[in-house]
């Protein structure tokens, strides 16, 4: 994760919350520890999940809070669930009171949020090497903020390419694209041999298109200390050239001007388009919902470069700096997030990975079988040596992710010359950072 120079506190919560530490900074340190006199780890410790209510995860923290328990018999364990889009307001609100939990899961734009307000525990010197080492680098650094480690990465979603090999076989394309003329090259095959649009490019909304373009610029980075730098970037004008000509050859349906995810779905399950980038989970309706096209699924790797980087979705957990129970809750967050038990959640809810290099040497994935969704879970195992969190949570994301959604759309579209969109793109994000100062690279 990028260092940003602004921390985003403001407002009487702000200050509420500021209050709040500074009081227990002075007074309640002792107590925080969480430990009894003899060392053993005792009293209470509360753990948030995120929308994670409900089997079969009801039946594995049962599981978790047993395990926990019977290693440390004075701890008592509590474990709720928080709807996800309410974690971050419901953890800032806690620490201006008393009634603060111990272990929060948190995604890394919360986790920074509240990092920068000061609302989180530095876990740096309070893990092990050994803990630090047993993370995959990438969701690693994304519990980083201001070069000091704030939360433990859990559970994991990384891009695979899926493609319909019926099509594939029929149009004579037996590999996936690397580059962006490869790409024009395959999905025009299918097309002509299908009849039908080829590819989707997800745009959703905005976010997906930067992860995509910092993938395409391999290295270098398309904003530099808080400055456009995609002007002169001949690969992404390539890109912006390729994907309005698709559109405007009907490789590329006209639907994917609405950009969701879940249009490309419908499209890839009606056999309406053959190949796009999506997460792990993307086959699980199509299972379903179209099992023939289930069954001609096939995974892949990324359509960029062997060696460029891909973007991860990491899941962490972090401890709420007002923690009464401090060993407690570190000591539950190293738990929770060790090799097995992240090995044992991704079993449980079958479409993630593990945060761990161990958890990902088991056979579950190193040999999955061979049905469509167990290689695109294999096929996103292989790629998270080079996955990390792309796009760093900023002040002005909201900004950025809405100007690239609209201009990428008039682009494809023809309604903007690829130079012309590229120009404007970068006038827009230059507009965002004057507007919140900040200074990040990526």
């Amino acid at each position: 994760m990028k260092k940003r120079t602004k921390t985003w506190v403001s407002g009487s919560l702000a200050a509420a919350l500021s209050l709040s530490l500074i009081a227990c900074s002075n007074g309640e340190e002792d107590k925080a520890k969480g430990s009894s006199k003899d060392g053993e780890l005792s009293g209470e410790v509360t753990l948030w999940t995120a929308s994670l209510a409900g089997e079969p995860f009801d039946t594995y923290f049962k599981n978790i809070e047993k395990d926990f328990e019977k290693l440390h018999p004075k701890l008592d364990v509590v474990i709720e669930d928080v709807p996800q889009n309410e974690m971050e307001q419901k953890v800032l609100t806690s620490l201006t009171g008393d009634d603060v939990p111990d272990v929060v899961n948190l995604n890394p734009h919360y986790m920074s949020n509240i990092a920068a307000q000061g609302g989180l525990l530095d876990l740096t010197d309070a893990v092990s090497d050994e803990t630090k080492d047993s993370f995959v680098e990438g969701p690693y650094q994304s519990g980083m903020y201001e070069d000091k480690l704030y939360a433990l990465p859990w559970y994991l979603t990384t891009t695979v390419s899926w493609f319909n090999g019926d099509a594939f076989s029929k149009a004579g394309v037996s590999e996936l694209p690397t580059d962006t003329k490869g790409l024009y090259e395959a999905a025009k095959k299918v097309k002509d041999a299908t009849g039908k649009p080829s590819y989707y490019p997800v745009i959703n909304d905005g976010n997906t298109i930067m992860e995509k373009m910092v993938s395409i610029a391999n290295g270098t980075p398309i904003v530099e200390d808080g400055k456009a730098n995609i002007e002169d970037n001949k690969d992404l004008l390539e890109f912006f050239e390729a994907t309005q000509k698709m559109y405007k050859e009907g490789i590329i349906p006209q639907e994917a001007a609405e950009g969701s995810i879940k249009t490309g779905q419908e499209l890839y399950m009606a056999g309406n388009v053959s190949m796009l980038e999506g997460g792990v989970t993307f086959l699980g309706p199509i299972e379903s919902g179209a099992p023939e096209v289930y069954k001609a699924s096939k995974a892949g790797q990324p359509l960029n470069a062997a060696e460029a980087p891909v973007n991860v979705a990491v899941m962490n957990f972090a401890v709420p700096a007002k923690t009464k129970n401090e060993d407690a809750a570190v000591a539950l967050a190293e738990f929770v997030s060790n090799a097995e038990n992240q090995l044992e959640f991704a079993k449980t809810a079958g479409t993630v990975l593990p945060a761990t290099k161990k958890s990902l040497e088991d056979d579950y994935f190193k040999n999955p079988g061979d049905s469509p969704k167990a290689f695109g879970m294999l096929e996103a195992s292989k790629s998270l040596s080079r996955a990390e969190v792309l796009i760093p949570p900023t002040e002005n994301s909201a900004d950025l992710r809405t100007a690239t959604k609209n201009i990428f759309i008039q682009n494809l579209q023809g309604k903007l010359s690829p130079k012309e969109a590229l120009k404007e793109l970068a006038s827009e994000w230059n507009k965002a950072f004057e507007k919140s100062g900040e200074k990040v690279t990526f």
